[in-house]
């Protein structure tokens, strides 16, 4: 068995380091089975959210949607995505006409692969963050500027990411990468991929969606879920059955092998 997490609300509070629990549960699964990190944020990022003894011994690291790969910290492969000018000109056209009238700096940023923009910057402090994040679930903004976006540039995918930002790539720069490359990899080994952007708008859907037949998706609302999965799973609990406590905790999607948290 492959485990592949998304890290920011997944294995930690949005932009925070990994809890103290977590660290001890995780360290545990290290331990026992493969595990590879699929985040959208880079690895400086991501190295501020977990432990480096946990990033070291992970079997891969894949950032920026997967559009970086790092085994052993030692860089596998990189994609890069230079933009039209004509995108960057509508994303500054977003930032100045949204109605939300915090602006903290760095709304545009380029990383391998892809764009990361936000509408309150990413300089936002956590307060900064959890006061967009409230009102964008109320308003949607983030949602309407990714279909506005997808009209905007076809060829093009738009994904909502963590708490105030949206993802931007050319189609296929996701995270299907990571999938696609475990799946060639260890051909005869299910894949239990854990996000909680897993919805068509985010950016853990196309890692869900190319998964097959004997894998699992984990839709987990935050890192508490995931932690309870993986203490069942500890304990010796089979996360592809359903009994009393998988039933407690998850109910099953009709459509492919979702499970919903």
């Amino acid at each position: 068995m492959i485990f592949l997490f998304d890290v920011d609300g997944t294995l930690t509070p949005p932009r925070q380091a990994m809890a103290d629990e977590m660290t001890t549960v995780f360290r545990e699964v290290l331990a026992t089975s493969k595990v590879f990190l699929a985040s959208g944020s880079d690895l400086k990022k991501i190295k501020e959210q977990v432990p480096a003894d946990i990033l070291s011994k992970c079997d891969g690291i894949f950032s920026c949607s997967a559009n970086q790969f790092h085994i052993g910290g030692e860089l596998q492969y990189e994609n890069q995505f230079i933009p039209d000018e004509k995108l960057v000109e509508q994303l500054e056209k977003l930032i100045e006409g949204s109605p939300y009238s915090i602006r903290t700096g760095n709304h545009i940023e380029y990383r391998p692969g892809m764009i990361n923009f936000s509408i309150v910057g990413r300089n936002a402090s956590m307060a900064e963050r959890k006061a967009y994040s409230k009102w964008d679930e109320k308003n949607q903004e983030r949602k309407r500027m990714a279909v506005l976006l997808m009209a905007f540039v076809p060829g093009l995918d738009i994904k909502i990411g963590g708490q105030i930002s949206i993802d931007i790539y050319p189609s296929g720069y996701d995270k299907s990468q990571a999938v696609n490359y475990l799946k060639k990899s260890y051909p005869d080994e299910p894949i239990f991929f854990f996000g909680d952007r897993t919805d068509r708008h985010g950016n853990d859907y196309s890692a869900a969606q190319a998964l097959g037949s004997k894998d699992r998706v984990f839709p987990v609302r935050n890192y508490l879920k995931t932690q309870e999965l993986l203490k069942f799973y500890l304990q010796g609990g089979d996360l592809c059955l359903t009994n009393q406590l998988v039933t407690n905790l998850m109910q099953k999607y009709t459509m492919k092998n979702y499970v919903n948290l």
